[in-house]
């Protein structure tokens, strides 16, 4: 394997120095490459067994993401992948559901968008017979066979960037994984029912296999659902002498927070930002967020929800919103523990801005 690496390495190196020749000693300013150093092309596999994706990539001004796909269906992404020197490397690994035939291949990404020409390698799981068959061997167990494809229903409009992904799509009983996500131009992010920051990522440790679901809410508020499925080998059983009964789940809510600043029926000179502070809560599971909502009027008594309201994913006992002169504000907050249930508003605070 290590020497193979090497010498898809010398092959890289060989291209770019010949399309620096071919450009009167330029460098390339778009171009993208990557490669899959193991497995090789062809490897074959007795039975289903977990298998290390490993391979480079380069571009001119460092490599953004890999997209590793099997059967042209993406698995997973890997976002600001490691670098070896100039090189970038990436590695996953990955046990097929069943056996068969599988094409892995991957696309490297620039930091100008320019994608590269995939790599790919073929792998094959079981034996193969004399009439072309692949055929099971003896004492293979799969715990639970679940797709580990992220599904993504519809598609992103043009621009949108929704991604959801696990550090590894399979564990064995009672270890754990990485759940993370990362969106572009989307208006909400919501997870276990609870609004997310753009960019999150959620730590779980599993006995059985389970699906998580992230779904997105666009600008035009049609809505995307992400899926990530992670297959669970083995079981977390004890003996039931020495099993300590799991704790009781967390169902209270955590207490409305108390609006602080500004002080309640305030009025404010004219400033284009105002912080909105209130006092911190506890809860036995931790606070996980802050949710805060706001509206205003402009003398009329009518009240309006302001954009991006309400703002959710605080993790401090303070949000900076945008106000505008001769506007009458109110707000409230609410917090969400690590349990994820979400506790009462609090009571509207209002102040006003003034025109000078």
């Amino acid at each position: 394997m290590k020497s193979y690496h090497w010498f898809k390495r010398l092959c890289f190196l060989t291209l770019v120095a010949a399309l620096l020749g071919a450009c009167g000693g330029g460098t390339p300013t778009s171009r993208v490459y990557v490669w899959i150093d193991v497995p090789t092309d062809g490897l074959a596999f007795p039975d289903i067994q977990a298998i290390k994706i490993e391979g480079h990539a380069n571009a001119p001004d460092g490599v953004t993401s890999v997209e590793i796909s099997v059967n042209a269906v993406l698995v997973t992404t890997i976002p600001n992948p490691a670098t070896d020197g100039s090189l970038a490397n990436f590695h996953l690994e990955w046990t097929p559901p069943a056996l068969g035939e599988y094409t892995i291949q991957v696309v490297a990404y620039g930091t100008d968008g320019t994608a590269s020409r995939p790599d790919s390698a073929r792998v094959i799981f079981g034996e193969v017979t004399a009439g072309g068959e692949i055929t099971d061997t003896p004492d293979t167990t799969v715990a639970e066979v679940i797709t580990e494809t992220p599904t993504r229903t519809p598609t992103s409009p043009p621009g949108v960037v929704t991604r959801f992904w696990a550090d590894s799509n399979q564990v064995a009983a009672g270890e754990c994984t990485t759940l993370r996500w990362h969106t572009e131009n989307v208006k909400r992010v919501i997870f276990i029912d609870v609004d997310q920051p753009y960019d999150g990522s959620y730590y779980v440790c599993l006995c059985t296999a389970k699906q998580y679901t992230l779904r997105i809410v666009h600008l035009d508020d049609n809505q995307e659902t992400l899926t990530v499925d992670i297959k669970v080998t083995g079981t977390c059983a004890t003996p039931t002498a020495t099993r300590t009964p799991p704790p009781p789940p967390d169902n209270t809510p955590p207490p409305a927070p108390t609006p602080q600043v500004p002080a309640n029926g305030l009025t404010l000179p004219c400033v284009a930002s105002q912080n909105l502070v209130w006092l911190p809560v506890n809860d036995p599971s931790g606070i996980a967020q802050y949710q805060v909502e706001v509206q205003r009027h402009s003398g009329d008594n009518v009240w309006h929800t302001v954009s991006g309201s309400p703002f959710t994913g605080i993790t401090d006992k303070q949000v900076a919103v945008n106000v505008e002169c001769g506007w009458y504000y109110r707000w409230r907050v609410r917090a969400v523990d690590g349990a994820g249930n979400i506790g009462p508003w609090s009571g509207w605070s209002l102040f006003a801005i003034t025109l000078t």
